[in-house]
């Protein structure tokens, strides 16, 4: 393994023609095509935040060699990253040429100090407090039973991301937009004049509508990883299954209208549409939280007047 240098640059000081030299955690790592050859694309990471890097290697390597660099990289560790940064299509990347030698082994772990390589910018403890309260509106002991096995009952559920990379994509995202997703739907379900929903199934479909992400991630290293099932099952399907080793005890009815909330809550875009108003508020609740999270990360560090083709959006961004 490399020796560990000193911790000099940090995501949030890194800008445009900055030479960058220091050790990140290496957080998701993809080999691309580029005309006549190859590029790592890679999202690196420490405790100020995230930041996309593109491994270009030097001129005389071949396509093969630079999958060679791919094949060895470990998502979750930490790697020395020596290149340089350049604002493309309006956000700042590292690049890094020369420095391709580095990603042959990851920084030995003796000697890092987590806190400056985790990236978490959320209160864990209080989010799990005010999951709770959420799920104590819940009257119906059966469904209130039901949240509370499938909640408490899934590893890695309050520590987990919520996506790859698009929104909450850090440790504790998962449970942060589950109970954004929670309040926004309740929130819906008091202002819309003469909805009559059944919050109790709402509140459950809600809290436990991506629960099944838990199982898609693992912890390595000092962030968690995707594992298979993220892409080739799929977290709705590994919820739904999730749910029904707690079935018993949940009036039939319900738990097939909870069930149906969370096999329908990617709406237009899923193969089960909402049928129900719980499920469409649900739905936009999940929507919303998703939407404005990756809105807020990719213009938070906007001047005023300044716009970009945001990382998580894909679509501009713009501060007044």
């Amino acid at each position: 393994m490399n020796r560990v240098i000193e911790k000099t640059v940090f995501v949030e000081g890194i800008s445009g023609g900055l030479q960058v030299d220091a050790p990140f955690v290496v957080d998701t790592a993809e080999l691309r095509e580029k005309r006549g050859g190859k590029y790592i694309q890679l999202a690196i990471s420490d405790r100020t935040g995230q930041c996309a890097c593109k491994v270009w290697g030097t001129a005389d390597q071949t396509p093969e060699q630079i999958e060679a660099f791919y094949r060895a990289i470990r998502t979750g560790e930490v790697y020395r990253i020596q290149g340089y940064a350049k604002v493309f299509n309006g956000t700042c990347e590292v690049n890094v040429n020369d420095g391709i030698g580095h990603f042959a082994s990851p920084a030995a772990p003796d000697g890092l100090d987590p806190s400056l390589f985790v990236y978490a910018p959320v209160d864990r403890d209080a989010v799990r407090e005010s999951l709770g309260r959420m799920a104590a509106k819940i009257e119906d002991p059966g469904v209130s039973s039901l949240v509370s096995a499938v909640m408490n009952g899934t590893p890695g559920f309050f520590e987990a991301p919520a996506a790859k990379r698009r929104h909450h994509a850090y440790m504790g995202g998962l449970a942060e937009h589950t109970l954004e997703t929670a309040e926004i739907a309740l929130s819906l379900a008091n202002t819309i004049a003469r909805a009559e929903m059944d919050t109790d199934v709402l509140l459950a479909g809600a809290l436990l509508h991506d629960v099944g992400k838990a199982s898609c991630f693992c912890r390595r290293g000092f962030t968690f990883v995707a594992l298979p099932d993220y892409s080739l099952v799929g977290h709705t399907a590994i919820g739904a299954a999730a749910l029904m080793k707690h079935s018993a005890g949940v009036d039939p009815a319900r738990f097939a209208h909870i069930l149906h909330i969370v096999i329908s809550h990617h709406g237009p875009h899923g193969e089960i549409q909402p049928r129900t108003p719980e499920a469409w508020a649900v739905h936009f609740a999940d929507n919303t939280s998703a939407t404005l999270r990756s809105v807020c990360d990719d213009a938070c560090d906007l001047t005023p007047g300044e716009e970009r083709q945001g990382a998580r959006t894909r679509q501009p961004v713009y501060r007044f």
